[in-house]
């Protein structure tokens, strides 16, 4: 390249040299970015097989279908449970953890630690928490067996799940009285929990409440689980950087520790919990694994990066996976803009 930039007249090597490169860079880009994505909107327009043009055919299903709106309305609650539990709960303990005295680094080891294991190894975690087998079978799951394992029935026998005695006889949980278990995944609302059972069904509030997705919110805590670490260190190295000075000006003030977090720490910290935002965002919309892992989609807890695989692969439909690629492609546009907007202000500033 450089023999041939040699050939041309001087003026030009300055920014031939430039496009020698970062010419490669952006004919990868293109190949395997661009064009796939040209691509899936191209294809978006048409039917399954991709022969035939139906307009925006595939756009109505994906805003009629029961399915899909079911899909939408949990990638919603992802979108806002995910990120703001993780944003939450990585400021907290990024400013206790800043406040501790002693055993900073392994406190923040302890809380970076699920950062380390795959989203397939934490579902896979998860999976055996949430695990229901039909009684009378032992309950292999962490919250089953101990809810199985407590309390007496209505005569007074002490439950247990399925333990073997020394005397030969065994503690259950079939017996009137004692606690069921409870199918946590499976469970589409509240309406199979012991508590809501009675609902009167003319009572508005409670029975949207009740229908309140229960096995969406306990999948979607696994995602919270593994990156509340990550927004801890970043959280922690940012509280590092404010001046002491101002802390301390707030402390003889009379300032408690809540108001100090509120009126001076969230407000510098206002671009870096922006960029949290955004990288959250963006993981939430790409979330795969966990529902790929634990549900695979069933009982109403499937994502749109799963839907669109499911459209692809398991119905065989391409007009319809593209458009819901389309879909989540155009979620992330906000947050780009964003993104922009802050970008053009700093640089102003």
């Amino acid at each position: 390249m450089n023999k041939l930039i040699n050939f041309a007249p001087e003026r030009y090597h300055e920014g031939l040299y430039g496009a020698m490169f970062v010419g490669p860079a952006i004919f990868l880009l293109g190949l395997f970015l661009l064009y796939p994505a040209i691509r899936t909107i191209y294809l978006s327009f048409f039917d399954k097989r991709g022969n035939n043009f139906i307009g925006l055919e595939n756009y109505v299903w994906s805003f009629s279908d029961r399915l899909m709106l079911i899909t939408i309305r949990n990638q919603i609650i992802w979108l806002v449970g995910v990120v703001t539990l993780v944003i939450l709960f990585g400021l907290v303990v990024g400013y206790i953890s800043d406040r501790l005295k002693r055993g900073e680094a392994f406190f923040k080891s302890v809380i970076f630690m699920p950062m380390a294991i795959s989203a397939v190894g934490s579902s896979a975690i998860f999976k055996f928490i949430y695990e229901y087998r039909p009684p009378p079978l032992t309950q292999i799951g962490l919250i089953n067996g101990i809810r199985v394992g407590i309390g007496n029935d209505v005569n007074g026998n002490e439950c247990g799940n399925n333990v073997i005695l020394n005397d030969g006889s065994k503690l259950d949980y079939v017996n009137d009285g004692c606690l069921r278990p409870i199918g946590w995944i499976q469970q589409r609302d509240l309406t199979n929990l012991p508590s809501f059972e009675n609902i009167s069904s003319g009572d508005f509030f409670l029975n949207l409440f009740v229908n309140f997705p229960i096995n969406t919110v306990l999948l979607m805590l696994v995602m919270v689980w593994m990156f509340t670490g990550f927004a801890m260190v970043v959280f922690s190295a940012a509280i590092k950087a404010i001046p002491t000075e101002i802390t301390e000006a707030g402390q003889i003030d009379g300032a408690s520790e809540g108001k100090i977090f509120m009126s001076i720490v969230i407000p510098y910290l206002k671009t870096t919990i922006l960029v949290v935002a955004t990288y959250m965002t963006v993981s939430v919309l790409k979330a795969f694994d966990i529902i790929y892992v634990t549900t695979r989609g069933d009982f109403e807890t499937n994502l749109l990066a799963v839907k669109m695989l499911d459209e692809f692969a398991k119905f065989l439909n391409q007009g319809r996976s593209a458009a819901v690629a389309v879909i989540i492609f155009i979620s992330v546009i906000p947050i780009i803009i964003l993104n922009l907007i802050r970008n053009r202000s700093e640089a102003k500033s």
